[in-house]
């Protein structure tokens, strides 16, 4: 082990891949994990680790020590981003990509894969002095990377318009459960200075023709922070994802449950039903506008009518109905297993932080102290 190049950079990276790998393995063995994104999340944390331990043997000398390693290489950073484009496909629309889709997404890895296996065949039946290109220096494989590299930009790309377009659909069905997205775009951010590193990394092997792993040591790294964010900010959402569909087939709402709101308008009092009824107030994007447009009339007069009956404002009005719905499921020992966070986007709000922002403010409690109160936990 003295021969060994061990250091404090690799030491992380096999850190991070044998958590990886781990955690690969407990998501896709344990059911209470698996749903039908869940799989793939695993699968890019499983070729984020792999990939890194291929080059963690490479870069701590152990192909000199073992050179039967030299002949195994299997390109898994080519499968890593396909798997994420269709985690992002199905985390946030559920929607398949049909086969000849994946075997167009998958196919770049089994062709570096055969040209790997063709040089390995040329060594080992045609010529034994052949010497396999180096990972690190001037060579088929470090020239693949560059298209390596477009290939990964070009998913990230369609994971990220796929990502917009989702946002920017602020229609609302009661049947269908918005995800919660502003994580994966924080993710696709970094994966796009991963992709920088990457290439900085290649130019200068090509350049200098250096032959020397470290100057992969940035990327290396990189991917081992995403194996982490995946892991554990990938999976809880994921798990938040599967709690509010949950909820969302238990729920039922009645219009005699929402209480303490005026009637003394009969537009007032339709205009309340409407909201209710249509389950128009769990949509995390409903606006003045939409209501407006319903019930054909100015923005101005309906926030009017809502001041005049409610004394509160729209933003509030609505908010308040969204609190008496996530108050009925914290009072109930039927979704007593759901986290305080999935009960808060499952009664309209769009993240945690503005559904605890207005439960304390029309009930002087936070979500837990209220859930602890009224089922005297």
């Amino acid at each position: 082990m003295s021969q060994l190049n061990l250091n404090v950079f690799n030491i992380i990276i096999i850190s991070g891949v044998i958590h990886g790998i781990i955690f690969s393995v407990s998501v896709a063995s344990q059911k209470k994990h698996i749903t039908s994104n869940t799989l793939y999340l695993a699968l890019v944390v499983l070729f984020l680790s792999l990939s890194n331990l291929q080059y963690w043997v490479l870069d701590t000398g152990l192909i000199n020590k073992y050179p039967i390693i030299e002949y195994v290489y299997i390109p898994w950073h080519w499968l890593i981003l396909p798997m994420f484009y269709m985690y992002v496909k199905r985390y946030i629309s559920m929607s398949k990509i049909a086969n000849k889709g994946k075997a167009i997404l998958i196919s770049p890895f089994f062709i570096v894969l055969i040209i790997h296996i063709i040089q390995v065949l040329y060594k080992v039946v045609i010529n034994k002095s052949y010497e396999i290109p180096s990972h690190f220096g001037r060579g088929v494989f470090v020239y693949i990377e560059f298209f390596s590299v477009a290939f990964n930009v070009f998913l990230i790309y369609l994971s990220y318009k796929t990502i917009v377009t989702y946002e920017a659909d602020d229609s609302f069905e009661f049947a269908i459960v918005k995800s919660e997205i502003k994580w994966l775009k924080d993710l696709i951010y970094t994966g796009l200075l991963t992709c920088f590193f990457w290439l900085v990394a290649i130019i200068i092997v090509v350049a200098y023709d250096l032959n020397k792993s470290y100057v992969f040591y940035p990327l290396w790294i990189g991917t081992s922070i995403l194996v982490y964010w995946l892991g554990y900010v990938g999976l809880n959402n994921s798990k938040l994802l599967k709690e509010r569909i949950g909820i969302r087939k238990r729920k039922t709402v009645s219009v005699n449950e929402i209480q303490s709101i005026k009637k003394t308008d009969k537009l007032f009092s339709n205009l309340e039903e409407l909201i209710v009824n249509g389950n128009l107030y769990l949509n995390p994007n409903f606006k003045l506008k939409h209501i407006a447009s319903i019930l054909n009339l100015s923005e101005g007069y309906v926030s009017q009518l809502i001041n005049k009956n409610s004394d509160l404002n729209f933003n509030d009005f609505v908010n308040k109905m969204r609190i008496e719905e996530s108050k009925k499921m914290l009072s109930d020992d039927n979704y007593g297993n759901y986290t305080i966070t999935a009960i808060g986007l499952e009664s309209g709000f769009n993240s945690k932080t503005s559904f605890y922002t207005a439960f304390k403010k029309f009930t002087n409690k936070t979500p837990t102290e209220y859930r602890k109160a009224v089922r005297n936990l």
